[in-house]
């Protein structure tokens, strides 16, 4: 019996060797070069650790004589955030992937190169031509756009960057008498937010709106609907409330009212009044939010 204990505990110790995952913090410098076939349109992003700053160029060979650009810096970022993006990398499996990946039949298409140097002076080396490890740098994507600032490797999930929004009709009345069309559709803005570690706060909503006015198909012969439903929302995430304010069309925002607060809907229906700002916030449970904004004023093309 204790041999065939032992027997199992080196099995298990060896495939626990075996399915490790390769795993390095020392990340000093990262090189992500992409190349289009068709052309040789080329895009260098290199992330340095040693400096903590993020540079890229990207150019199109015309020539023999041709020199390649400087890096730009494009983004500076702090010890902490260098942290989370080589502990995202690596669980993400960036460390693992094989060295070179290819599918032939491609017309055209793409290849890219990825270098990863440490601080001992190895390095990691994988390249492309027509293919990659999808998953993979679709998993790394996130951490290279919140270091970054922009997208570098894999694709992003969905509304990751961009919020959501619901949908929105318009309806007109002259009278009891609905008119119908898309006459007087407001022109919506988005205003303040907070998402997926970004933010943007005292968007000044005069100025977002008053710049819209000479666009704007309002007449004060007639009156107005707003329709907002959910029946196109496809964020996995749904919002957990909304609350919609109403000001007078002026700089200081006056009169602000709230003329609805709730929680998740499949429709509702406003009435809206002329010469005023509108802006409505959907929250999430997570403590994200973002703003949207229109305004109602008649427009100084109307006569």
């Amino acid at each position: 019996m204790k041999k065939i204990a032992i027997i199992i505990l080196i099995v298990i110790t060896f495939m626990s060797i075996g399915c490790s995952s390769n795993k390095r913090e020392d990340i000093v410098k990262i090189t992500y070069q992409t190349v289009d076939y068709n052309g040789g349109y080329t895009t260098n992003a290199v992330l340095n650790f040693e400096n903590n700053e993020y540079r890229r160029n990207a150019y199109l060979p015309e020539n023999t004589d041709f020199k390649e650009p400087e890096l730009e810096l494009i983004k500076t970022f702090s010890d902490e955030e260098e942290k989370e993006f080589i502990k995202g990398i690596n669980d993400a499996g960036l460390l693992n992937i094989k060295e070179h990946y290819e599918k032939s039949g491609i017309i055209d298409g793409g290849g890219w190169t990825l270098i990863i140097e440490f601080s001992d002076g190895t390095m990691f080396k994988s390249t492309g031509s027509n293919d990659n490890p999808r998953n993979v740098f679709n998993k790394c994507s996130t951490y290279f756009y919140d270091l970054c600032d922009e997208e570098v490797m894999g694709m992003l999930p969905q509304y990751y960057k961009d919020q959501p929004n619901v949908s929105y009709t318009l309806y007109v009345f002259e009278g009891e008498k609905r008119i119908s069309g898309t006459m007087g559709l407001p022109h919506i803005k988005k205003g303040n937010y907070k998402w997926n570690k970004r933010s943007s706060f005292d968007n000044n909503y005069y100025d977002m709106n008053n710049d819209q006015e000479e666009n704007n198909s309002f007449f004060d012969s007639y009156s107005y609907k707003l329709r907002l439903s959910t029946y196109n929302y496809d964020f996995d995430d749904r919002f957990t409330n909304i609350t919609i304010y109403e000001y007078d069309f002026n700089k200081e925002l006056s009169n602000e009212k709230t003329i609805y607060t709730g929680k998740w809907f499949k429709q509702i229906e406003l009435d809206i009044e002329l010469n005023k700002i509108y802006v409505y916030r959907l929250e999430f449970e997570n403590g994200d939010y973002v703003e949207y904004t229109f305004n109602t004023a008649i427009s100084t093309n109307n006569n």
